[in-house]
């Protein structure tokens, strides 16, 4: 609802929202939501080459043994998702606040890829509830592997862009990074007055 309220603002006004967050506060969000990136990115490949492929090895099995590791996965699904919620919820507030080491059209960008996210997530779930009703189906598996690789592939993007706008906005004194960085290497050289 945050991005939708985003959105209708600025269609109506042609202006960015309002900020609600303002001052030292926008700092901090965007530190937690490139925090959160970054986690979900670890857990988002995870889930894609180890966990999600458990189901084909459960498979081979048996129904009892895939139904047990489904019922074992979904209840513990929670560490996952409750991460990966308030990362979205981070990136959405942050288009309500005032910008600060990231741009706003980064800040849209993230966003706009973590609702793509959450898009691809009822395909993942339809397959999930798919193998726990009917058990596992090759069909179910890949619909499962690609809406995840969907969703994953946007997180990923969206961290790596957060990262990378991160270290290429100047510093409050007005040198870029790698400016400071080469100061920091090349040694000061004495200058000799005559």
């Amino acid at each position: 609802l945050l991005y939708v309220g985003a959105v209708a603002t600025v269609a109506i006004t042609r202006r960015p929202p309002p900020s609600v967050i303002r001052g030292t506060a926008t700092s901090p969000l965007l530190a937690t939501g490139v925090a959160l990136l970054w986690f979900s990115v670890g857990v988002g490949w995870l889930l894609f080459f180890n966990v999600y492929r458990i189901h084909v090895d459960m498979s081979a099995l048996g129904d009892a043994a895939f139904q047990a590791f489904s019922g074992g996965y979904t209840r513990r699904l929670p560490i996952v998702v409750l991460p990966y919620g308030a990362t979205c919820l981070v990136w959405t507030l942050a288009l309500w606040s005032t910008p600060a080491r990231i741009s706003r059209r980064t800040v849209w960008s993230i966003a706009t890829l973590q609702i793509v996210s959450i898009a691809s997530t009822p395909w993942a779930a339809g397959a999930q509830d798919a193998m726990h009703d009917h058990g596992y189906s090759a069909d179910a598996y890949r619909q499962l592997q690609t809406a995840h690789l969907v969703r994953t592939l946007a997180i990923t993007i969206s961290a790596v862009w957060a990262l990378a706008e991160a270290w290429r906005v100047p510093k409050p004194d007005g040198q870029a990074p790698t400016d400071r960085a080469r100061q920091m290497i090349s040694p000061v050289r004495p200058t000799t007055e005559a």
